[in-house]
Order: C-alpha cells, then sequence, then structure tokens
C-alpha cells in the first residue's frame, strides 16, 4: 500500500496543474508615498517614495472582468523640512511608520478579448483596465519633534492604526506568454483617516492622509491548456 500512497499526492498534484482554473498569482514591487499633514504638497513629495511589496491572486470572470486580493506592506515617511512655507519648515516634526494594505478590487478591462484564437493558439495582448474596492490598512506611525516642548503633543489621544481602504487604481496589462503577465498600475487610497501619519489636530484635523501605490506584479496563470482543433 505504501507506493499507492505516494501515488495519490503526484495524481492529486498532475489534476490540479492540469485543470483550467482561471486564476493567476504573484507579486508585486513598486514605491509608496502618502499624502497628509506632514506632506505639504497636494499631490505627493517626490523624495519621499518608499519602497513596497507583496503578493496577489487574481480571479478571471471573463474577459473584461477579474476580482483581486492583495496584499502590500510598504514604508511610508513625511517631514516638514520638505515644506516651502517657513513656519512649517521651522516646526520640523517629521514621522515613519510601516505600511500594511489587505485589499480587495474589482478591475474591468474594456479591450479585453480571450487569451486564444479560434485554432485554440494564445495571442499575446496588451490591456488597459481601471479598477476599485476596498480593504484595510494598518500602520503604527511615530512622530519626531526638533522642539522638546512639541514632544508632549504625541501621541494624540485618538489616534488610531487601522483604516478602511478604498483604492482606485489604473493599469496596463500585457499578457505575453500563455503563463506569465506583467502588469503596471498605479493606484490611490483613500483612507477617511487622519493618522496615518500620527498627526491631526495638532496639525490639519480637515485633511486625511490618502495614500500611492505605484509598481509593477509578475503574475502566473494558472488557465491555460493548448487547445488545437485543425480541421474544425
Amino acid at each position: 500500500m505504501k507506493p499507492l500512497a505516494l501515488l495519490i499526492p503526484l495524481f492529486l498534484l498532475f489534476k490540479i496543474s492540469n485543470a483550467q482554473s482561471p486564476l493567476e498569482a504573484g507579486l508585486f514591487g513598486g514605491v509608496v508615498v502618502y499624502q497628509g499633514d506632514l506632506s505639504e504638497s497636494d499631490i505627493f513629495e517626490i523624495n519621499e517614495f518608499n519602497p513596497a511589496f507583496g503578493g496577489l491572486l487574481r480571479y478571471h470572470f471573463d474577459d473584461k472582468w477579474k476580482v483581486r486580493g492583495h496584499v502590500i506592506y510598504g514604508h511610508i515617511s513625511g517631514t516638514d523640512k520638505n515644506a516651502k512655507d517657513p513656519a512649517l519648515y521651522a516646526r520640523g516634526w517629521s514621522y515613519e511608520s510601516f505600511l500594511v494594505e489587505l485589499t480587495f478590487v474589482a478591475e474591468y478591462h474594456p479591450w479585453g478579448r480571450p487569451r486564444e484564437d479560434n485554432a485554440g493558439f494564445f495571442r499575446p495582448q496588451l490591456s488597459p483596465y481601471v479598477g476599485a474596492g476596498a480593504g484595510f490598512v494598518n500602520f503604527n506611525p511615530k512622530v519626531k519633534v526638533e522642539n522638546p516642548q512639541d514632544a508632549i503633543l504625541f501621541p494624540e489621544s485618538q489616534r488610531t492604526t487601522t483604516a478602511l481602504s478604498l483604492p482606485i487604481v489604473l493599469g496596463l496589462r500585457y499578457d505575453f506568454n500563455e503563463h506569465y503577465i506583467a502588469t503596471l498600475e498605479g493606484g490611490w487610497r483613500v483612507t477617511f483617516n487622519d493618522y496615518l501619519d500620527g498627526v491631526s489636530h495638532n496639525g490639519n484635523p480637515k485633511k486625511n492622509d490618502p495614500f500611492i501605490f505605484v509598481g509593477l506584479s509578475m503574475t502566473y496563470y494558472f488557465g491555460y491548456e493548448a487547445k488545437y482543433h485543425f480541421g474544425k
């Protein structure tokens, strides 16, 4: 019975690897930047881009609609030394934090088409897409001050470390192989939270702290199975 028992997991692995499952999985690498109380720019501070990486799993409903779940880890930072306002520059506050986002995103590919032609052969395709979703982001900001008297202001009593994340994304996907896909994407995250940098009431309580991810993902598609319909 032992030889038979050893063959069972091999048989299951063969069946799974040959099943046409419309799934793809892979890795993400890029940068993240935040917008908030320690970022004077309404867009982003170009010198506050930090590395980010993660993983994702995407399900294909059809050629145009897909949904994915992803986990991304990044490092964010900000400082008054980027400010053009002399008063803010002299204040000298800064912060840094880790950032972990768990989010589900629905993608719409308006020019998406079947990955195979009528004869069953794979055909490469370039597909722009838009998407939106919801999830959570966890963070742990550490605020630093130059004036020792400002230390009593932090941490603020109502500070939170988890927030709702609503991503809005724009991307370009290239299926260049039966199994491998490269995707370039940028996404703005709405958080409805003003404590991403640990500063709210002591900064600008009317301005929430969104953030931006930009990066490249490489994924492996499990659903391809060559079909040759010669003579049909």
